[in-house]
């Protein structure tokens, strides 16, 4: 059974990101939980206090009528919900959860209205900092049968294809094609994937239809958006590097523009072994990632 936690604060994006969520896992058992987390005020002193527990009993209040509205609607009885509702921001919660109990996925909706790129959204920060799979779902995402799911990939740096299982299990469930888009800049032909990092990707996909397609280009974000400008695509998955700050800063990041003002929706592949040794050889560790 699947185990999927659902960000909401009860906007049309979150309630939209969950129907997604309804839709992706309609033909599997699965628990959802929606969770409210709402940020701390800093009054303090007694009226603080009291707004603070009225501000709780409102968003569980809240919570508890979101649910019955998901109940209240045709469900397939192998789906089953519960509710939740957290003090802190949505990262810090979610982090304190996932401390708590394990989660195959996490969902946020987007609708890229944050504090700017650099400093992000809860989508982005999501990802950057939680410890496990994130997808990130578009207010504009048609609700529609997955059928072409892309994952970026240079070939590199992930070892174990366990980081893959949400993956695979989704596009055998659809039976969707799954495309490696390989993003290679001409300029550096040195940094171009080993034959046996490539062998070994292709073979962690081998029950499933794959095909590859290769752009060359300079810039990976601009070769994936050149891509999505000419393909459908009903997924994009990436496997993000966890980039530090001063990395942000000099946009080393590529992922997180494309959670920022995700185009279609977005699976993050949360991978344990992505801290790797600095005197790590790109191409000694065979699996993909793009930042």
């Amino acid at each position: 059974m699947h185990k999927i936690l659902i960000l909401t604060d009860f906007s049309s994006a979150s309630q939209h990101a969950i129907h997604f969520t309804q839709a992706l896992f309609a033909d599997t058992e699965t628990e959802f939980c929606l969770l409210n987390a709402f940020p701390l005020e800093p009054e303090v002193g007694f009226s603080g206090a009291f707004m603070l527990a009225e501000q709780r009993q409102l968003a569980e209040k809240s919570i508890l009528e979101l649910k019955r509205q998901i109940l209240d609607r045709p469900i397939p009885d192998y789906h089953h919900y519960r509710t939740m509702v957290m003090m802190g921001g949505p990262v810090s919660a979610v982090k304190a959860l996932l401390a708590e109990e394990f989660f195959d996925l996490v969902v946020v909706g987007a609708t890229g209205s944050g504090h700017g790129e650099l400093f992000g959204s809860v989508a982005t920060d999501m990802i950057r900092s939680v410890s496990t799979n994130v997808l990130v779902v578009p207010a504009s995402a048609f609700i529609r049968p997955i059928r072409q799911i892309v994952l970026a990939t240079d070939y590199r740096s992930v070892k174990d294809a366990e980081s893959f299982a949400l993956l695979t299990d989704l596009a055998h469930r659809k039976a969707a094609q799954v495309t490696l888009l390989t993003i290679e800049n001409p300029k550096q032909p040195n940094t171009h994937a080993a034959e046996l990092s490539r062998t070994y990707v292709l073979n962690a996909f081998a029950q499933l239809q794959i095909e590859t397609y290769t752009i060359h280009d300079d810039d990976v974000q601009h070769g994936i958006n050149a891509y999505l400008d000419t393909h459908t695509v009903d997924l994009f998955v990436m496997l993000p590097h966890h980039k530090g700050f001063f990395d942000l800063l000099r946009n080393a990041s590529v992922t997180r523009p494309l959670a920022y003002h995700p185009r279609v929706p977005l699976l993050t592949l949360y991978d344990t072994t992505t801290a790797l040794p600095k005197s790590k050889a790109a191409n000694d560790v065979p699996f993909p990632t793009y930042n």
